[in-house]
């Protein structure tokens, strides 16, 4: 008969980082048979709940990476009164008139080109 243990809440590092431990004590040669199983179902129910947290948080960065769920931001110029200097800020430019360059090597970006 199986007893069924009561779930532990963990961070994502602490189980990671006890999984290691684990999985260091079992390559040890002088281990024993019940600490063997031991070590084995912990460090197995550790491995299940790390492999589903990563798989939860798969569809978040895939969300991120299409431009979903993004927070907003709104640019601003720097204000006038003693922050970052204004080099380059030309008053008379509309920023509706911007075009952003396009992206050379047919899509791909560039060593220098912001990857987003």
């Amino acid at each position: 008969m199986t007893d069924v243990a009561p779930q532990e809440q963990v961070t994502f590092e602490q189980g990671y980082e006890e999984l290691k431990k684990i999985v260091s004590e079992l390559d040890r040669p002088d281990v024993s048979v019940h600490d063997m199983f031991e070590g084995f179902r912990r460090g197995k129910g550790l491995e299940t709940a790390l492999r589903g947290y990563l798989s939860s948080r798969e569809g978040e960065l895939t969300e991120i990476a299409e431009g979903k769920n993004l927070p907003h931001f709104e640019i601003v110029a720097p204000s006038a009164g003693g922050g970052a200097p204004s080099v380059g800020v030309h008053p008379q430019v509309d920023d509706r008139d911007f075009q952003p360059a396009p992206i050379s090597g047919g899509g791909k970006l560039g060593d220098d080109e912001i990857p987003f």
